[in-house]
């Protein structure tokens, strides 16, 4: 039993790894500048978002029903969501009435009902369209899992069918509300995530497998090299082929998977990736402010984009306690709904 409470503490601090350099490489997107140069042939771009999908299929349980499963991810995504989807819009609509022309982006009380509209950008915290979309997800996967005790093989297909549409409607430039299509697109992702966490011996450590990491590792930079396009999630938008598109996701999603496990651990990334619906919730408004800011003391774009990048991630790190005390129910680290 103590070995066996080893290998799942093991487990979890490898996936908020994984969960840390993810949510890095989504606030170095929101960035640009540098960070933009550094993607070479888009490796980064092909696999980030999907990535995040994938880790958020690991932690799908069931849990006693539809109902409430339905609670629960309405605590640990649409409160958030809801949280920092006014926070942030009050924040910057008080400071540009305060302050004409701060922002290049004239607030309107009207776009708090961007999020219904297609794939409008929400300009005053864009990030958080990932938050609809996961849960959108959650609840797709939850109705097609229930075939999973006696119809595993229809669950798949279902799986595979449904992915295929999300995609097809990207490519015909067909959104649907709420992100419903990137959902859609994202669930082979996610379905992954949650097969891998309990059917393979992947996730756990000290397996002969890890000899291999090295040569996997090789593998998937050398496949992403010849496959990889600048996707863009938010807008369900994939300018390859659905092969294309998903080898080169999953070529990125196993390399960083592979990467994570062999650190295990490294205690600052860990931390952001632990609570990384804070870091995804407040670096898009810190952004705007930051890159005010810094842009009147340094002109030129890459200096200035890497600074911004490090000022937000270390705010992000020095501000996560800070709501993980004082919001806890706002930040998905208790249930505001009581289940």
């Amino acid at each position: 039993m103590k070995n066996l409470e080893g290998e799942i503490t093991s487990r979890i601090d490898f996936v908020d790894l994984v969960k840390g350099i993810c949510i890095i490489l989504v606030v170095m997107s929101h960035v640009g500048g540098f960070f933009d140069k550094i993607d070479y042939h888009h490796m980064l771009t092909c696999f980030r978002m999907p990535l995040y999908f994938f880790i958020s299929g690991i932690f799908f349980k069931s849990y006693e029903g539809f109902f409430g499963f339905l609670l629960r991810k309405v605590n640990k995504l649409l409160i958030p969501f809801l949280f920092f989807y006014f926070s942030s819009f009050i924040l910057m609509f008080l400071f540009s009435r305060f302050i004409p022309g701060l922002f290049h982006l004239p607030l309107r009380i009207e776009e708090l009902l961007y999020i219904f509209q297609n794939h409008e950008l929400i300009r005053y915290n864009p990030p958080i369209w990932f938050l609809i979309a996961l849960f959108n997800c959650n609840i797709l996967f939850y109705i097609v899992h229930l075939l999973r005790q006696n119809h595993l093989h229809l669950m798949f297909i279902v799986i595979f069918v449904i992915g295929v549409i999300g995609f097809s409607l990207g490519k015909f430039g067909i959104p649907l509300p709420c992100y419903l299509d990137v959902a859609m697109t994202a669930m082979p992702f996610y379905v992954c995530g949650f097969w891998i966490r309990r059917y393979n011996f992947f996730l756990y450590p000290h397996h002969r497998f890890d000899k291999s990491i090295p040569l996997l590792a090789l593998v998937c930079i050398i496949v992403m090299y010849f496959t990889a396009t600048n996707i863009g999630m938010r807008t369900n938008w994939y300018p390859g082929n659905i092969f294309q598109t998903y080898i080169a996701a999953f070529c990125g999603i196993i390399f960083i998977m592979v990467v994570g496990k062999s650190f295990h651990s490294i205690p600052f990334v860990s931390y952001i990736g632990r609570y990384s619906v804070i870091t995804l919730g407040i670096h898009g408004p810190l952004f705007h402010f930051l890159y005010l800011f810094v842009c009147m003391y340094i002109h030129q774009s890459e200096w200035s984009s890497i600074l911004i990048f490090l000022l937000l991630i270390v705010i992000c790190r020095l501000v996560t306690p800070v709501f993980v005390k004082v919001f806890p129910h706002l930040v998905a680290q208790k249930n505001l709904i009581k289940i």
